[in-house]
């Protein structure tokens, strides 16, 4: 045969996450050999070597994959072609995982004195939500579909979901239809547990600048040092668009499902004239 699949087997199940190894063998004739899964992406560059060659690839997502390995001669042409069925486990993005470490680079958690100098005061300083009062904030707020959900929040914070879900439906589509919310536009003060005293401070929830998210319809639990798998795979499409992950509030605070505009971007966004 002038190329082959020597790994994977044919129809193997192999994990989600991990990196598959592909490899074959490849007549004299062959100078290139590209692989394509579900002719669409092209995985990475293979490696040609004494009619042998192989690639690793990580999925982004699960099931079913037909991998087409081309062989090209020295003018370009193709000479081969062999095909492999694979498939990969469904991701549990319910799953809770260990928090890795550098989760917010370039980004830190919206300071109280940020909110105030860029809104205003929200309103009144409860402990569930509250009807916003202040003007200036009230002609920021809309409410829109983001994709997976609607939300009500400040209009260049929406904005940025908008993109961030639309990069998500795109790249990590399974993960995309298990996400749900706990809201955003809330105004009322940081909760904390029943053993500590009340928060003299506004959630960032208060300005419709903060989303708490689900996965699976479920919310992950505050301050045990673990994330849900959903979690930690959108954290990334976040921090893209300069948002803050609560993962990284120290302690008992830590709280992943909960991401906010980040300082430095409400900074921007006030420079810019983006808050009114």
């Amino acid at each position: 045969m002038p190329i082959t699949f020597t790994a994977p087997k044919s129809n193997q199940k192999l994990p989600f996450g991990e990196t598959v190894e592909f490899a074959g063998t490849a007549s004299a004739n062959v100078k290139r050999v590209e692989l394509m899964a579900d002719d669409q992406v092209v995985l990475p560059a293979v490696t040609l070597s004494a009619s042998k060659w192989f690639v690793g690839h990580r999925f982004s997502r699960g099931g079913k994959r037909r991998i087409v390995a081309t062989g090209f001669n020295d003018a370009g042409k193709v000479v081969a072609s062999a095909e492999l069925a694979i498939e990969i486990a469904a991701p549990d993005f319910g799953q809770f995982v260990p928090i890795p470490g550098n989760i917010n680079p370039g980004v830190s958690k919206a300071r109280q004195k940020t909110m105030l100098e860029a809104l205003g005061k929200p309103g009144e300083l409860t402990e569930d939500c509250s009807p916003v009062t202040n003007a200036k904030l009230k002609k920021l707020l809309i409410t829109v579909n983001v994709g997976p959900f609607a939300v009500e929040g400040i209009k260049p914070a929406v904005e940025a979901l908008q993109r961030i879900f639309a990069r998500v439906k795109e790249s990590e589509p399974e993960l995309f239809v298990q996400l749900g919310t706990a809201g955003m536009l809330c105004c009322r003060r940081i909760r904390r547990p029943p053993s500590q005293p009340p928060s003299t401070q506004f959630s960032n929830h208060a300005w419709g600048a903060a989303i708490d998210l689900k996965v699976k319809g479920a919310l992950d639990p505050r301050g045990d040092g673990k994330t849900q798998l959903g979690l930690l795979v959108l954290h990334p499409f976040f921090n893209a668009e300069r948002f803050f992950w609560g993962a990284g509030f120290k302690g008992k605070d830590e709280d992943s499902m909960h991401f906010e505009a980040s300082d430095e971007l409400m900074r921007d966004w006030k420079k810019k004239g983006l808050l009114g």
